[in-house]
């Protein structure tokens, strides 16, 4: 549509952003859609963040030269309201903790939604409580070991809950958990040898993929996810690269699509979250080489946003904070394949 048939609020908007944007482009500023003017919002807030920040610390430089005094770390600036914390992230470390160990022992009702998620909730909390460098208590950490052995299934795998069936995904949160916590109780709890057949079983030799659950869906999460928990369990050398991981990575290159990102599926749009376990399964396997590198990596780039600096899922779409966590995972990813990109690139 043209710009005239944009709500007047619309024309305003359009204007304040066009003002804005200056060196970053204004390119779609005639035809703009509810995601572009979102995105055009966006940059606009992170530029005035980034402006007041350096204004700041210009301000604070140059008092401190005029006075000769020490900079006061309590003053207010004046050019940003509510000073420093108010115009640039901080981590608030004990809120986040406080949290998250709440969170393991009780959770809100409407997280009723995610009981075939409980699994992950585990896997999210205690791997979170980690980066921030919090350590779980004993008996924490045995309750937690005791209820992912509620999920795990006697055929092999974990269901998402008590009593649910098998799947890769909660499997591998599940694992990845007790990995992280790592007591003897924790290594224990694993049954190896059923988990691994369940891993073999949800094996699809006819794409060379791996099926979320029996009878699921072939995806490139499969291939991650089974593979990671391999790995995770010990599962090296022949075994992986060509038991488990046999036909992955030409699964992987088929699910590549033309923009360089990597799709759940052969003939689906590129995905940031498919593009990190589609890389990784194919790292895990050692058949990075069967990527097209160089673009899986070109399209990574072409993620991030120019202003806000975190990334987008998918071509054209909003810059989020999960995306930021696949996308940007990816580059450590893409750099173990380091020597396959360069051969590549020749």
């Amino acid at each position: 549509r043209s710009r005239a048939d944009v709500p007047v609020g619309g024309r305003a908007v359009i204007v304040a952003m066009a003002a804005a944007m200056d060196g970053f482009g204004t390119e779609g500023l005639d035809f703009p859609t509810e995601t572009s003017l979102e995105q055009w919002k966006l940059e606009h807030v992170a530029r005035d963040i980034y402006r007041r920040s350096v204004a700041s610390a210009r301000i604070r430089e140059e008092a401190s030269v005029d006075d000769g005094a020490e900079e006061d770390p309590t003053e207010e600036c004046v050019a940003c309201e509510g000073g420093w914390e108010a115009s640039v992230a901080v981590l608030h470390r004990e809120t986040h903790v406080a949290y998250l160990t709440k969170s393991l022992r009780h959770l809100s009702a409407g997280h009723v939604v995610l009981d075939a998620s409980r699994c992950w909730l585990c896997y999210w909390i205690v791997h979170a409580l980690a980066l921030l460098g919090e350590p779980l208590g004993e008996d924490t950490a045995r309750d937690v070991v005791e209820f992912l052995s509620l999920c795990q299934h006697p055929d092999g795998g974990f269901g998402g809950g008590p009593g649910q069936m098998p799947h890769l995904a909660p499997t591998y949160a599940a694992v990845a958990c007790l990995a992280e916590i790592a007591t003897v109780e924790a290594v224990k709890c694993v049954n190896r040898a059923e988990c691994v057949a369940f891993l073999a079983r949800c094996k699809d030799k006819s794409t060379g993929g791996y099926r979320m659950h029996e009878g699921g869906e072939t995806d490139t999460r499969g291939c991650y996810t089974a593979l990671a928990v391999a790995r995770l369990l010990g599962v090296g050398g022949s075994d992986l690269t060509e038991g488990l991981g046999e036909g992955v990575g030409s699964f992987v290159a088929m699910c590549q699509t033309h923009e360089g990102g990597v799709a759940g599926e052969p003939g689906a749009e590129a995905h940031g979250g498919y593009t990190y376990c589609g890389l990784a399964a194919a790292v895990l396997c050692d058949s990075a080489h069967s990527l097209d590198l160089p673009e899986l990596a070109h399209w990574l780039a072409h993620r991030q946003g120019g202003v806000e600096g975190g990334f987008n899922g998918r071509t054209n779409k909003l810059v989020d904070g999960c995306y930021s966590f696949w996308q940007g995972g990816a580059f450590p990813v893409l750099e173990m394949a380091s020597g396959a990109v360069l051969r590549a690139m020749g």
